[in-house]
């Protein structure tokens, strides 16, 4: 426990200064915000319900897939990863801070959504704040898990940056959150259904619950976390030899 607060305070503390971090989890997202909420309020009168989702998918899948691959590339190299083992810092505590780290900054970016879209485009929210509450932590969980086994591996920045947007991308344009889902050709709306941003909309604009985008994100998470582990487990044997 000792070792996992004094990462995390450590992490912590690097993070501030890591101007990427920044950028993909604060500035970008919110500019995108400020400007798409801008434009969508005003060419789409029904907007103003889902601004609130939309952004908030937009950002998590944005800190999730594009910043926090990124810290865990930089701390999982063999000379990075020797200098923190040597410290006394187990791998396992430094993915488990970024976890815990991406969570608190996502959390506090989609609050700041939450009350810019209601002060500024009069956005009415979730339409089951239940709904919404129970599938959050959820999306949150998957999409930050699939970001961490991204950075850990991806052998290099070229290669991360490539794997990075592949995820990103195809989010971004088959969730729905920038025109309806409907609309695409089926094999691309079932395509969709590859990525944890597509389940995120389907329960944050519903009325009622329904099983399967629980089933898919949380099948999500699972997944990630095992190939997390194994991955842990392959490092610290590399490090053995």
């Amino acid at each position: 426990m000792r070792a996992l607060l004094y990462t995390f305070y450590l992490k912590t503390k690097l993070d501030l200064r890591n101007a990427e971090i920044l950028i993909s989890y604060y500035a970008v997202p919110l500019v995108f915000f400020a400007i798409m909420g801008s434009v969508f309020t005003t060419i789409m009168p029904d907007a103003f319900e889902t601004i609130f989702q939309t952004m908030t998918i937009f950002t998590v899948t944005m800190g999730a897939f594009i910043g926090t691959p990124a810290t865990m590339t930089q701390y999982v190299g063999d000379m990075m990863r020797k200098t923190l083992k040597s410290a006394g810092i187990p791998l396992y505590a430094l993915v488990l801070s970024t976890f815990v780290s991406g969570v608190i900054n996502l959390i506090v970016v989609t609050l700041i959504i939450a009350l810019g879209s209601t002060v500024f485009f009069n956005a009415t929210g979730p339409q089951n704040i239940g709904v919404f509450l129970a599938g959050y932590p959820l999306f949150l969980g998957a999409t930050l898990s699939m970001g961490i086994l991204l950075g850990l591996y991806a052998r290099n920045s070229a290669r991360l940056a490539m794997y990075s947007q592949a995820l990103f991308l195809p989010s971004l344009l088959l969730s729905g959150i920038m025109f309806p889902a409907e609309m695409l050709p089926s094999v691309l709306r079932t395509v969709g259904f590859l990525f944890p941003a597509r389940h995120a909309m389907q329960l944050f604009t519903a009325h009622e619950h329904a099983l399967l985008p629980y089933l898919f994100l949380g099948g999500f998470m699972i997944l990630a976390t095992v190939m997390i582990l194994l991955k842990i487990k392959s490092l610290r044997l590399d490090d053995r030899v």
